[in-house]
């Protein structure tokens, strides 16, 4: 499939440039802030379930720390060096998911999307979503002088397809809207030339693709139709819409104080996990969430401007890929606390409850941060 020339460091790479401080600032921030409002949005049903208001805070920091030496040491590798084993971590992240459809996959709140036993779980979506943009990055970068045609581009779409059929048995719809994302965002930033047919088809496709998870769970045609009548079936389709909006309007400009939410008391469900933006909004109102606002706008800024930067094709994809997975996480989760778009699950980066989730973030970070290093200053 052709090789990049260079997979460790050159001579005039022997030293490590300085990383992006900017973005990095910008992480920590916004890490120290998701693991406050992890503490005060789970306070209650940490006690009233575990009998220890810091259970979900302590798990959390833990993965969090585990989560930042693993960015920096991440940091400090050279990014081709993943291209060299992208295949490789490819093959165990979808075997990693095909094992979620087997007795060893594990069942929470209805659905089948973690792997583990106890508390050490963990959803494989995360690390594919990672290994996705590594193995497509890598392939095209590699076999970039063959990319000239749609028929170039066989195996990275190839490589979501398996993706997208796996995903779709989990019945995992947000899941697979981040992968294809995370494909398409590649694709097109590679330069390849899409005619208007091209984008036509692409969208049918896509149209019946979301009409298969509609029609294979007949649920989500339910939250589409509470999401039309957003003033009715408040005690059951709209539950979790209305009560994030009485989080977030009771809050008013300067919030009700931090820890003072009233909705976290078991009012508002999953509040330390897809609901915490809700809480902020409560507690620290207006100023605090266009504070919060502010922040990932500049993460995403810098993030493509990274991708912009980069030395080389294999670096700029990567960070495309990257900064887009992000950018759509922030973008939906907003969007449907805030009642702007129907109900999924899709957590907030750096702020909603999941250790093992929080910690594969912070490595794509480390990744991140590691092309910043060589990026044109």
């Amino acid at each position: 499939m052709g090789k990049i020339k260079v997979i460790g460091k050159s001579k005039d790479e022997k030293d490590n440039g300085n990383l992006d401080f900017g973005m990095l600032l910008t992480i920590i921030i916004l890490l120290c802030i998701g693991l406050i409002m992890v503490s005060s949005a789970s306070s209650y049903y940490a006690l009233s379930t575990y009998n220890n208001s810091n259970y979900f805070l302590t798990r959390q920091l833990i993965f969090a720390l585990l989560g930042v030496f693993a960015m920096f040491f991440i940091s400090k590798i050279n990014y081709k060096v993943f291209a060299k084993f992208s295949y490789g971590f490819y093959i165990f992240a979808l075997l990693l998911l095909i094992a979620v459809l087997t007795p060893l996959g594990v069942t929470r709140n209805g659905a089948t999307r973690w792997l583990g036993f106890g508390v050490l779980q963990f959803q494989p979506s995360e690390v594919m979503k990672i290994a996705l943009v590594v193995v497509t990055a890598t392939y095209i970068a590699k076999n970039y002088k063959k990319m000239d045609t749609l028929k170039g581009y066989i195996w990275p779409i190839l490589f979501l397809v398996a993706v997208i059929v796996i995903m779709f048995l989990q019945n995992h719809l947000s899941g697979t809207l981040v992968m294809v994302i995370a494909s398409a965002s590649i694709i097109f930033a590679s330069g390849i030339k899409v005619k208007v047919k091209l984008i036509i088809g692409l969208i049918l496709v896509a149209i019946l693709a979301v009409g298969a998870f509609f029609i294979a769970e007949p649920f989500r045609a339910q939250r589409i139709l509470s999401f039309a009548n957003p003033e009715e079936d408040i005690r059951g389709g709209n539950w979790q819409a209305a009560q994030s909006l009485y989080a977030i309007g009771s809050g008013g400009i300067f919030g009700r104080g931090l820890g003072q939410s009233r909705q976290k008391y078991l009012w508002l469900p999953e509040a330390q996990n897809d609901f915490i933006f809700s809480v902020l909004g409560e507690e620290l109102g207006l100023v605090g969430t266009t504070c919060v606002l502010g922040l990932f706008v500049f993460f995403i800024y810098r993030g493509y401007k990274i991708a912009i930067n980069a030395k080389d094709m294999l670096g700029s994809l990567m960070a495309t890929g990257i900064t887009s997975v992000f950018a759509l996480q922030i973008i939906v989760n907003i969007a449907v606390v805030t009642c702007s778009m129907p109900v999924t699950g899709m957590p907030l980066p750096f702020f909603s409850y999941g250790g093992t989730a929080l910690l594969i973030n912070l490595c794509a970070m480390g990744i991140l941060l590691s092309i910043s290093r060589s990026c044109k200053k």
